[in-house]
């Protein structure tokens, strides 16, 4: 019967994980539309990625990133080419949650 009930969860998780990223929502966005509780959403989403092969999460590591200033705002080079552009002081926020979803 436990057996059940922890198959019946995962797959829940499994689900919910995978209709967030068939959306452009963030996970709080997403949670809130959805009635989820934020931090149980969080640990499936981190969960699932290191027990899958996705290549974005599938593996957690130490990555050395370069920075340069420009006019406008602040780069972040990361070393697979992305460039998270126009870093300010007032978006730092929006940066560390993109970077949470992106690691």
């Amino acid at each position: 019967m436990a057996d059940s009930v922890i198959t019946d969860r995962t797959a829940f998780w499994q689900e919910q994980v995978a209709v967030w990223k068939a959306t452009d929502l963030i996970q709080r966005a997403y949670c809130q539309e959805h009635g989820l509780r934020r931090s149980p959403f969080g640990y499936w989403v981190r969960k699932l990625r290191r027990e899958s092969d996705d290549p974005i999460g599938g593996s957690l590591a130490f990555v050395s990133v370069a920075y340069r200033p420009s006019d406008a705002g602040l780069i972040l080079a990361l070393p697979n080419g992305l460039e998270v552009r126009c870093i300010e002081s007032q978006n730092l926020g929006v940066v560390r949650q993109l970077l949470g979803i992106l690691a």
